[in-house]
């Protein structure tokens, strides 16, 4: 059956004035779902249903701690319907079902950390000024957010930055994916059934040159944040200057993972595959330059390559699929055009390297997870973010060396390492320029942890109590009493 939804403003659908925009199935081109192709003018009623709604106070009002259980009644809602959305998540994306599923219920801690937080926008007093003189610093919610989240984890990305804004007391207009609107869609309706008051939480369908132009560019809009390339990111922060509009980006990333002779190597293999697997690689963070040891490099390649022929490609509901299809033709495309570059400049490919048909996949945007060893600086494929299941290997000598590798980019949003020796770990850590390290792990982390990068990965954060703060203005507040 084929999904058809409109905007949701106001707290109900809102049917589109003009056309829909059909989504097919990335694994399968099977049609699954119709979304609003939305105009400037539907941006304009959903900010200013926001800002009605900002402005009354039915929210930014609201005692926290009844904030605090509208939003743990949302979590309530999400978790009786974790299938459901797992089932969306995976077709419109084309992720493994097991993936999908899991991103759903890290959604749900999220919201459920945000929550708590709400408890915690407290203030300062400065009371030992003088007799006469009373201090207070308080942070108040930004008002209007406007959120643009990607396709490749929909429903994480938005609550990695929802839940924080509503906590903070914030109402919001989200732009998600043309590609992937599904659960975005889905989520609000179940915020509406959990209390959050009509108005709080507006989404937009349509494309980023319609939708996202207008959202990022409205002067009604106190805040923007943008989750996606780093050329847009630029772009937003130019036009955002104009008006000294508050922007977060969270932008590309073209991470390392390190791995010492001292690692314990059965784990690094794990932790390296995942890194650059997991999503298809079609993760910011991904794990897409390998570095390793010298005196390991060639026999922790080979385990590699090994490893990789139990991994499974296969449809977005089969439950041993370990790794989907890549989000559309073009992105195929792209992919496998770096493939080819990486041969042509010299790389060495080990593993993978083409497009998968085989086993019934024929119909979808399957790429085989690729290796390429003999990869040197100088090279596209090290340079570039990919955004596809490709791993660049690097070998090193010193830690001064693998450091200098790692931090030789334009990016900063992640890097891993792998080390039995603490104070290694703790000392390449320090000196890895990126927002993220994961040590002895790779894509795990916890809600208490901010998100963000360095570099032109973008600003500000997502996460921690840092999100949360990312939603607030601060105020001083000078008082003279009568003594």
């Amino acid at each position: 059956m084929v999904r058809t939804y409109y905007h949701w403003i106001d707290g109900s659908q809102t049917e589109a004035a003009g056309d829909l925009i059909d989504r097919n199935g990335p694994a399968d081109g099977r049609l699954l779902a119709r979304y609003a192709a939305g105009t400037a003018a539907d941006v304009d009623r959903a900010v200013a249903t926001a800002r009605a709604a900002f402005e009354s106070g039915v929210w930014s009002n609201m005692p926290a701690s009844e904030r605090a259980g509208v939003l743990n009644a949302w979590a309530d809602l999400l978790a009786k319907d974790v299938e459901r959305l797992a089932v969306i998540e995976a077709e419109e994306v084309g992720k493994p079902i097991l993936q999908a599923r899991g991103e759903v219920n890290w959604s749900i801690e999220l919201l459920r950390y945000a929550a708590a937080l709400a408890w915690q926008l407290s203030g300062q007093a400065f009371t030992h000024l003088g007799p006469e003189k009373l201090g207070l610093v308080t942070r108040e919610p930004r008002g209007v957010i406007g959120m643009i989240v990607p396709w490749n984890f929909p429903i994480v990305t938005l609550f990695q930055k929802l839940p924080f804004a509503l906590a903070a007391g914030c109402a919001a207009v989200v732009k998600p994916s043309e590609l992937t609107s599904g659960t975005a869609l889905e989520t609000a309706k179940l915020a509406s059934a959990a209390g959050v008051p009509d108005g709080i939480i507006n989404i937009v369908t349509g494309t980023g040159p319609v939708v996202g132009e207008a959202l990022a560019t409205h002067a009604g809009v106190d805040m923007l944040s943008f989750t996606g390339s780093t050329a847009v990111g630029k772009r937003i922060a130019r036009n955002a200057a104009d008006g000294i509009k508050r922007v977060a980006l969270e932008l590309g990333g073209k991470s390392a993972n390190i791995v010492f002779a001292d690692a314990d190597l059965d784990k690094a293999i794990e932790g390296v595959i995942t890194g650059f697997i997991l999503n298809q690689g079609e993760e910011c963070c991904a794990g897409s330059r390998l570095l390793v040891e010298e005196s390991i490099a060639e026999s922790f390649t080979a385990r590699l390559v090994e490893r990789l022929k139990s991994v499974r490609l296969g449809l977005p509901l089969d439950e041993a699929s370990d790794i989907g299809a890549l989000i559309h033709e073009g992105h195929l495309e792209r992919v496998l055009g770096f493939i080819e570059t990486g041969r042509k400049e010299g790389a060495v490919c080990v593993a993978g390297g083409a497009r998968a048909t085989a086993g019934g996949l024929d119909k979808g945007f399957f790429v085989e997870p690729t290796i390429f060893a003999g990869v040197t600086p100088d090279m596209t494929i090290y340079r570039q973010e990919i955004f596809g299941p490709v791993l660049s290997v690097i070998p090193f000598r010193t830690v001064d060396e693998a450091v200098s590798i790692a931090n030789d980019t334009h990016y900063g949003l992640a890097n891993g390492l792998w080390t039995s020796n603490v104070d290694k770990a703790l000392g390449v850590s320090r000196r890895l320029r990126s927002g993220t390290v994961y040590v002895n792990t790779y894509l795990e982390t916890a809600p208490q942890m901010p998100f963000g990068g360095f570099k032109e990965s973008g600003y500000g954060r997502e996460n921690g109590l840092d999100g949360l703060h990312e939603y607030t203005e601060v105020k001083s507040t000078f008082m003279r009493l009568a003594v």
